[in-house]
Formats: structure tokens, C-alpha cells, sequence
């Protein structure tokens, strides 16, 4: 069996640099990096974990929680955060809360037992705070999402300008009588979306029709939209905190011959690949989640293993318009 000695000789490096490939941590310049694969290749050398593990007292496995996996939301997200981990050699073990907040916590109390070396988390019930509290046992890394004493754990979107943008257009479009179906008001991705529809509104001096807060399920969009068509004064338009929601209503919608965006005029929140196939397609406000996940993966490459991955951290929305507004 080949050593690393063996391939560092026959490459003509140090062992540290051989190390620095086999990392993908550190830039290695071309000529060396293909003389030490080359090398590797013809030994056969394989780096034994355990070895490795025990030298570095670290494992080279990361954990990543979703709320679900079987949502247009979270397999994306998860999907980028797989896709950079893997690229810088880190395995990953994916584990589910199942929609709820103690199913989350066993999820992240599961990966901490198996010695992960920090966690990816991509939660839907678990407080800022109680996520802070988990970062003092194992490091968090968050995306859209942020948590008291954040030292440079998260990437962030600007959910204020999001809800502004949306409302914007809205208001552009003719619109005065707009209502808003927030998420739950406690998180601060749906917090920031409802303060800048506010915002957009007091500009144009122009008052919320009327607020209802959902928690970004279709089955809230739904019930949120049936008792709006039941309402006396109805809105013209509605801005929906996300597309789930959005879908929901215009499900609701068709069941009652509401047209939109004739009768009802409806924009979504993070443009969802299935957006753009629903009828009407649905105007909304592109959240880039993919790299956001690859972004959240690259920071935590950086910050844990001390890689040199080219990173950003702050995305901006962007408004895609449809037909449904």
C-alpha cells in the first residue's frame, strides 16, 4: 500500500502540499496540483479517513437539517449545500425534522452525536435563539436567517427590499387596496417581507388593506384566500409572504371563478422553478436559493477548514414579472 511520503517523493513536493490537494482547501498551482494527481494516480494512493481523522481531530463530515426534504423550498437548498460540500471533499449526512419543531431538534441532536463537524441548518420552527445555543455545541451555518451574536455564520438576503419591491409594483400596477398574507411574524425572513410592504405603502401614503399571517404552507394560502373571497370589501391585490402560499390562493381562486389577476391581482415570494408553470404563472420575487445554499456551503469550507473558496454573502431580490400581477 502506497504512502503519502511515497506520492510527495515521486511528485517532487512536500507531504503538506500533497495534503493541500487531497483537501481542496488551499489553491495549489496548476503545474504541482497535476503532478501530485498524476502521482496518486500512479500509486493508487488512497488517504485513509480514520487516519486523517484522528490527526486533525476532526471527521470531514458535515450535518445538514431540513424541515422537509420533499418541498420545492428545502431540496433545492439542500441540494446546493450538497453539491459545494462535496466539490470541497466534505460528505455530508442529511437529516429531516419532518415539518416539526421537536423533529428538528432530534435531527440536530442525532448529527451532533455523530461527531459532525459543523451543522447546515435549514429550519422552519427553530428560534433564532435556541439555534444560537446549538453554535455553542457545534457550528451552525444559516442561510436567509440570522441568530443573536452571529460571528459570520450566515448569508443573508435582503427580505426588507424583497417586500418592498413586491409592494412596489403592486402600487405601480394602480393598485390601493393591497392586502398581505405574511409567514409567522416571529421569523425574521417574514418579518423583514412585512416591514417592507409597509414601507412601500407609507410612501405611496397608501394603508394596508389588511394583514393575515400565514406560515408559508399552501393549506395556509388556502384558507387565508377562502376567507378573503368571503370578505365585504375585498382587496384588489394580495401579496403573499411566498410562492406556496400564492399557489394555494390561486388554487382557491379557480375553485370560485376568481380571475387573476382580472379580479384579483396576486404576487408570490422566492420565485420556485414551479412558478413559472402554474396558471396564471405567478409574479414574484426571485430569492436565489440555490446559491445562497452553495454561498452558506462555501462559508462554512472557509470558516471550519480553513479553505479559500471566493465568497458572498449578502443577495438582493429581484422582481419577476408574470401573469399573475
Amino acid at each position: 500500500m502506497s504512502t503519502i511520503t511515497q506520492v510527495a517523493t515521486l511528485a517532487g513536493v512536500s507531504k503538506a502540499t500533497v495534503s493541500r490537494v487531497l483537501s481542496g482547501t488551499t489553491p495549489v498551482k496548476d503545474e504541482t496540483k497535476s503532478r501530485v494527481l498524476d502521482a496518486i494516480n500512479t500509486l493508487s494512493y488512497s488517504p485513509n479517513q480514520a487516519a486523517r481523522s484522528l490527526a486533525s481531530n476532526k471527521t470531514y463530515t458535515i450535518g445538514l437539517v431540513a424541515s422537509r426534504i420533499d418541498t420545492a423550498y428545502y431540496g433545492p437548498a439542500a441540494s446546493g449545500v450538497e453539491k459545494a460540500l462535496r466539490g470541497g471533499d466534505r460528505h455530508v449526512i442529511i437529516a429531516s425534522g419532518n415539518g416539526s419543531l421537536e423533529g428538528e431538534r432530534e435531527a440536530v441532536d442525532f448529527l451532533i452525536k455523530r461527531q459532525v463537524d459543523a451543522l447546515v441548518v435549514l429550519t422552519n420552527f427553530m428560534s433564532e435563539e435556541e439555534i444560537a445555543v446549538i453554535n455553542k455545541r457545534c457550528p451552525v451555518f444559516v442561510l436567509n436567517q440570522h441568530f443573536p451574536g452571529d460571528d459570520g455564520h450566515s448569508i443573508s438576503f435582503d427580505n426588507f427590499a424583497g417586500g418592498e419591491m413586491a409592494t412596489q409594483y403592486l402600487i405601480d400596477k394602480g393598485h390601493k387596496k393591497i392586502a398581505t398574507v405574511t409567514g409567522p411574524l416571529w421569523k425574521h425572513d417574514a418579518y423583514q417581507r412585512y416591514l417592507g410592504c409597509q414601507k412601500a405603502l407609507q410612501k405611496a401614503d397608501i394603508a394596508l388593506h389588511f394583514q393575515l399571517e400565514g406560515n408559508f404552507s399552501a393549506n395556509s394560502g388556502m384558507t387565508h384566500m377562502q376567507s378573503i373571497l368571503e370578505r365585504e370589501d375585498k382587496p384588489t391585490a394580495i401579496f403573499f409572504a411566498n410562492d406556496i402560499m400564492a399557489m394555494g390562493a390561486l388554487h382557491v381562486c379557480a375553485e370560485h371563478g376568481v380571475k387573476v389577476p382580472e379580479d384579483i391581482a396576486i404576487i408570490g415570494f422566492d420565485d420556485l422553478d414551479m412558478s413559472k408553470y402554474y396558471s396564471p404563472s405567478i409574479t414574484t420575487i426571485k430569492l436565489p436559493l440555490y446559491d445562497m445554499a452553495e454561498a452558506t456551503a462555501y462559508l462554512l469550507l472557509n470558516s471550519v477548514y480553513g479553505a479559500h473558496f471566493p465568497l458572498k454573502t449578502t443577495f438582493f431580490p429581484e422582481l419577476i414579472v408574470r401573469q399573475s400581477a
